[in-house]
């Protein structure tokens, strides 16, 4: 949602950096998260999110982010894994102090700062954001998957089955075209 808004607001940013922190995160916190739900999110990111990612920097690791790192690693791209940096204290490297929060030894703006012009952005597009959640996408629009005969075959029909291998072998030559 608020990455809708700033869309809106703004176009579209050279990349994003973005900052996790996982001070007071427990086992407890992530499993209340569920595996479709993650993927999910994991796909919109790689997928289909309009912004470029230039990195993503994870502070206060936990101890048990191994654990976690090893569930999550096929859903994410080896691009994304690239750009994920690991910090066991709350002062990344290598970001640029002036977008930095207060608290993380910046000099932008301190988090509840932040965190008020994020919900003044969010009530700004507040009635665009509730007509945005009944649009629905009509999955009979999509075009159909082709079946594994028509990647041999070039054809968009399966084999009858009532053909005899020696018929089939006739009809995938009738198609075979060679350059």
């Amino acid at each position: 949602m608020y990455n809708d808004c700033v869309l809106s607001e703004d176009g579209l940013a050279e990349g994003y950096i973005v900052l996790f922190d996982m001070k007071g995160v427990s086992l407890g916190h992530l499993a209340r998260v569920s595996l479709p739900s993650l993927r999910a999110f994991m796909i919109y990111i790689q997928e289909a999110h309009p912004a470029r990612l230039k990195s993503i920097h994870i502070l206060n690791t936990a101890n048990f982010i191994n654990h976690i790192m090893r569930l999550i690693t096929p859903m994410i791209k080896s691009e994304i894994l690239n750009i994920v940096h690991f910090h066991s204290g709350i002062h990344p490297e290598n970001i640029p102090v002036d977008i930095l929060p207060k608290e993380y030894g910046g000099e932008a703006c301190s988090i509840p700062e932040l965190d008020d012009e994020t919900k003044r952005l969010c009530y700004k597009y507040i009635q665009w954001l509730k007509d945005s959640e009944s649009l629905k996408v009509d999955d009979s629009k999509r075009p159909k998957k082709q079946s594994w005969w028509s990647y041999l075959t070039g054809t968009s029909t399966v084999p009858s089955p009532t053909l005899t291998i020696e018929q089939q072998k006739e009809e995938f030559l009738k198609t075979l075209q060679i350059d």
